[in-house]
């Protein structure tokens, strides 16, 4: 289960494989806020935090990178994408970052009153 060592960033290395599909974050981050609504009922009223440009980076190639690496393991999916997320041009970085900032707009709009609180140690709930 040891992650493949990389040399070139995902958008490159996975370019090849258009059977796989890069996720749309620009869809996600912009989907309305009824639809985030349902997302939190489904949580059982849990708020999750919005994600930051890497999260975003991580989920869109989340599927190209199991499939370059043949594993089907978000350890290594995550090793792989935070080892690529460095090597990645500006202008796929700035496209993640203006993600981000859009998500963070959106969240903000949908839960107006969310407050990030870490739990506390020792605490499940």
């Amino acid at each position: 289960m040891k992650a493949r060592h990389i040399t070139q960033p995902l958008s490159l290395l996975t370019k090849h494989m258009t059977a796989v599909p890069v996720r749309d974050m620009q869809a996600w981050v912009n989907r309305s806020a009824e639809e985030r609504h349902k997302e939190v009922a489904k949580r059982k009223g849990y708020i999750t935090r919005p994600m930051n440009s890497f999260m975003l980076y991580r989920s869109a190639y989340a599927e190209r990178t199991k499939a370059w690496c043949a594993e089907n393991n978000h350890q290594v999916v995550s090793s792989v994408s935070g080892e690529s997320w460095p090597l990645e041009p500006p202008e796929v970085r700035e496209f993640y970052n203006e993600l981000a900032k859009a998500e963070r707009l959106n969240h903000q709009r949908a839960h107006p009153d969310y407050k990030f609180s870490p739990s506390k140690p020792g605490y499940a709930g």
